[in-house]
Parts: C-alpha cells; structure tokens; sequence
C-alpha cells in the first residue's frame, strides 16, 4: 500500500516536504534529454536528506525524456529513499487510462495523479491499484482558474470540490490534491478532511513560487500530508540549501501545530 511506504519514509526523515521536478523548456530547449535527466538527479541528489518524496511532472518531462531515462530518475529517488509521485494528471477513458497506468508502473513510479473531470474513477483507482500504485484526484487545485469549476460550480447541492472528495473517498484514492494559495481556505481544507479517512494523503502544491500557505495547512489538514515545492527549490542557485530551509520552516509549523 502506497499509505505504508509514504508513512515509513515521512516518519524515518520527519520530513513532509515534496519536491516538484519541473525542469523550464527555456532553459533546457537546446540542450540534450541527458541533460535534463541529469538536472534531476542532481535536484535528488542534492536535496533528498530533506524530502520525502519527489513529484516529476509530465508537463515538463514526458517529451524529451524517455522510459529508461524515468526508471534511471526513480531508481534514484527510491535509492534516496523517497516516494515518487508522477504529477500526470490522467483523465480519460477507461482503456486509454489502463494503458497509462501500465506504463506509469512499467516506469517505476509510486504512485500518480489523476483528474477525474472524465469520470472512471473508481475504474482508475481499481486498476492502479492492482499494480499497487497509489492515486492522488485532483480535488481544489491552487491555480485561481480552477475555481470556476471546482469551487464555484455545484453538483448534488454543494461545491464540486466536495463531491469530488466523497467520491474519491469512496472509490478508495489514496490522496487528494488541494492547492496552497489563496484560492483554498481553512474552511476548505477542513471540510476535506472531514469527508475522508484521516489516512488519505492530502498533496498540497502552491508553496514557494505561487505564494502558498504553510501554517494554514498545518493547522488544519490532520497527520498524513505532503506539502510540495518546486521552483523555489530546484531554480535556486543552492538547491540543498533551500530544500533544508523549507524543511526546517515545516518543522516549525508542525511543532507548533503538532499535527503529526
């Protein structure tokens, strides 16, 4: 179960702290997949005493790299002890889902996330979890665009957010997605996680470059969370420096809030 290798990991580093690898087009556009393969395990190398778990995003990386580049990347991860989440974002149909997640275990990821704005997914959850790989719905994203449907739209008289809580619930994910920014409060947050199981992972995106909120997510999103930075951590001149300097920012807020 990806719950059990989530919790081992967080417990032996006392770390929650997530690292995005987004590596930008503009400053890789004329460089070989070597290069940014290399970019990553570097960013791994450098910062995995502090992270619990990394989040490759297929935005960034599905075209230049390839399938043996990704294992080589989540050997690493795993090698650091870490967790590997493919930040993916699967929605389709049921066929086409199944394919992905072939591939998306053939790669050696640990788990992925998935929209469910297609529908399927309990059919999702079922089949990844056959390959035990763990599943994170996107729920109440950070991006402030994603309110109008997310937040703003209602289906069975209440936020869409919420159903798609209750159904991610019930189909069995293993986490849900909610963003860090202004665009997700206190109050969402912890109607959330009044709607499911206190072992749901909740993922929180949003910190560093978007302005995200930690004390907001530590008082009020329970024990099993993730919170993930990306640029503010892998663009910095001192990778490893700033991977330490979020760590010890959580810690504070955990301490305080004594949410684990």
């Amino acid at each position: 179960m990806f719950l059990d290798i989530y919790q081992k990991i967080r417990d032996e580093k006392d770390s929650i702290l997530c690292i995005g690898l987004d590596p930008p087009p503009e400053e890789f556009s004329e460089k070989e997949p070597e290069d940014i393969l290399n970019f990553c395990l570097k960013i791994v190398e450098d910062t995995s005493e502090y992270a619990c778990a990394y989040k490759p995003n297929t935005q960034f990386l599905l075209f230049p790299l390839n399938l043996k580049h990704l294992r080589e990347l989540n050997s690493k991860i795993h090698k650091e002890k870490s967790v590997s989440i493919l930040d993916h974002k699967l929605s389709d149909i049921g066929s086409s889902n199944k394919s992905a997640i072939f591939w998306i275990n053939k790669a050696k990821f640990d788990a992925f996330t998935f929209s469910p704005f297609s529908g399927n997914v309990r059919e999702t959850i079922e089949i990844a979890h056959k390959y035990n790989l763990g599943v994170f719905v996107l729920t109440l994203m950070s991006n402030f665009e994603s309110r109008w449907i997310q937040k703003d739209a209602n289906l069975n008289g209440r936020p869409l957010f919420k159903e798609i809580a209750i159904r991610a619930e019930n189909a069995q994910a293993d986490g849900l997605v909610m963003g860090a920014t202004d665009n997700v409060d206190e109050d969402d947050i912890r109607d959330v996680r009044k709607i499911v199981d206190n072992e749901v992972i909740l993922l929180f995106p949003g910190i560093g470059a978007q302005g995200g909120n930690i004390p907001k997510i530590m008082k009020n999103s329970g024990n099993n969370i993730l919170i993930n930075v990306s640029r503010a951590i892998i663009l910095d001149n001192d990778p490893k420096n700033k991977a330490r300097e979020f760590y010890e920012i959580i810690g504070r807020y955990k301490r305080r809030y004594s949410t684990i």
